[in-house]
């Protein structure tokens, strides 16, 4: 799914290769009467680490092995002595938050009919922290990429990341990680395709002659995910047997009971706390999904999760409560041309005093054009109302819409033929193939190649002709974690062989910054 991950990249850096050599801390009989205290206090907070023998770690491991392999080795051994002997610390705070995700995780495992112990992977991803991010830009709980996000359906705005959403993220993790068990028939390779994608697992299956297991294909492998599957095993025996290792949480956090809120205007979040008698943080940690500590005032229908308790007094003064706490967008003002002052006002938004302000909930396959069109306003207008800077959308963003007065007459628009030849120029100045899945060019295509060949040194594309090829939606831009599996799935299946073909790529090796013909 991606090229790092929160635990196996700090794993790496440490170089846990190799059996840790560790020895048990004891303390040397001194007589005690004679001792200073601080001596004293000294010693009585060494701490005893047990060093297990390598017949009592495999008898363990044999005992909690159900559904998903955990072989002992070298490798699993070195990175079970960094759980429980060299970073103990970090032992302790998962822990700590065990309780907190695991019960959760084991209800979708179990609605999908999954093995309980996937839970672990969580702890491997992003040590039970639901707003972790990668180098790679991976988030949440389950370690997401944005293309595999939108493969489920997560949303991602300028306010909502679904990724960092703990039972969404969840729900989507069990979708994926079947599909790759289908796929490779093992979970230890599917884990493995989870860590790195399925092409990688593929390619490594070639290299090693076809072999099929983890173990088997394990020098082929991308080096990080060589430790992943080990990092697996290695969780699954430390949070099992961390008593036998003298490691004991500081703390347990346990879950609060929930219930949601449906909310239509701007609410912020720490005094809606405030006002429900709650500590100051608790919503802001509740719904981690949201990227700041309030609901915008373009939401509607958001579901905010609130304790339990906190319900009686809200639905006893709802509109009051609510009203306090209603976040409101700073306001800035805009001082006049003769100011010294330079004031960093927001622009104004053209529209005249007619417009009646309303809202469009963005779908699956809208672009700017097809909105525009429908409420009878300008691409411009939109960008402007909505503060883009871009023309990139996605599900469930709310728009502003507004229904001017007075329109602009539109520009006629450009012929088909028109716009395939600005997309042939436009391929030949950035090197774009364009090629359609199928071998063959329809009549209006090659007129459209013959019109570019006779006047290429003579045609110019401009940035509208640009814009208008991407919002015609068969250009797909290559971003981090793209594989062309998941962008076949994306574009109505599409196979991986069409496009191969429609590129002219001879293996799947795609980079970020490419941009292929997707249909």
């Amino acid at each position: 799914m991606r090229i790092s991950t929160f635990l196996t990249g700090v794993v790496l850096a440490l170089g846990l290769g190799f059996t840790a050599q560790a020895q048990r801390l004891t303390v040397p009989e001194l007589p005690i009467a004679g001792l200073k205290d601080s001596t004293k206090l000294a010693m009585d907070s060494v701490e005893f680490i047990p060093v297990e023998s390598n017949e009592l770690i495999q008898d363990r491991l044999s005992c909690l092995e159900s559904e998903i392999p955990l072989e002992f080795n070298k490798h699993v051994r070195g990175l079970i002595d960094y759980f429980t002997i060299r970073n103990r610390k970090y032992t302790r705070r998962i822990l700590e938050r065990e309780q907190l995700y695991f019960p959760m995780f084991e209800k979708y495992l179990a609605k999908h009919n999954m093995p309980d112990e996937l839970k672990y992977l969580a702890v491997v991803e992003s040590a039970l922290l639901p707003k972790a991010v990668s180098s790679a830009k991976a988030v949440g709980l389950w370690q997401f990429m944005t293309p595999t996000a939108n493969d489920f359906r997560l949303v991602q705005n300028s306010y909502l990341d679904e990724r960092m959403d703990p039972e969404k993220s969840t729900e989507a993790a069990c979708k994926f990680l079947k599909q790759l068990h289908k796929m490779f028939g093992s979970w230890e390779m599917a884990l493995a395709a989870y860590n790195c994608g399925p092409g990688n697992v593929k390619k490594a299956i070639a290299r090693s002659g076809g072999k099929r297991t983890f173990w088997e294909i394990y020098p082929y492998l991308p080096k990080e995910t060589r430790s992943y599957v080990p990092s697996f095993t290695a969780i699954v025996y430390a949070m099992n047997h961390a008593p036998d290792h003298n490691i004991k949480p500081d703390s347990i956090r346990k879950p609060v009971a929930v219930d949601t809120v449906l909310i239509n205007n701007g609410i912020d979040l720490k005094l809606l706390a405030k006002q429900l008698n709650l500590p100051e943080n608790q919503l802001v940690e509740l719904n981690p999904a949201l990227r700041k500590p309030f609901v915008p005032e373009t939401v509607q229908n958001f579901a905010l999760r609130i304790p339990v308790t906190a319900r009686p007094a809200l639905d006893m003064n709802r509109m009051a409560i609510l009203d306090s706490a209603r976040y409101r967008a700073p306001v800035q003002l805009k001082l006049p041309a003769s100011s010294t002052m330079v004031a960093k006002a927001e622009p104004a938004v053209p529209v005249d005093s007619a417009t009646k302000k309303t809202y469009y909930t963005v779908r699956r396959g809208d672009n700017l054009d097809k909105i525009a069109k429908a409420h009878d306003v300008t691409i411009s207008d939109l960008k402007t109302w909505n503060k883009l800077k871009g023309s990139t959308l996605l599900a469930s963003q709310k728009l502003i819409v507004a229904q001017p007065a007075v329109l602009k007459p539109e520009a006629e628009p450009k012929s088909e033929a028109a716009l395939l030849a600005s997309a042939e120029v436009v391929a030949a100045e950035k090197d774009v193939k364009v090629a359609g899945p199928n071998a063959e060019n329809t009549p209006k295509e090659n007129a459209a190649t013959a019109l570019v060949a006779e006047k290429k040194s003579s045609v110019k594309t401009s940035a509208g002709d640009q814009k208008e090829i991407l919002k015609r939606g068969t250009v797909h831009h290559v971003q981090p974690g793209d594989t062309l599996w998941n962008i076949s799935k994306r574009y109505n299946n599409v196979s991986v062989d069409q496009l191969k073909k429609a590129n002219n790529l001879k293996d799947n090796e795609i980079k970020p910054g490419m941009k292929l013909i997707v249909g």
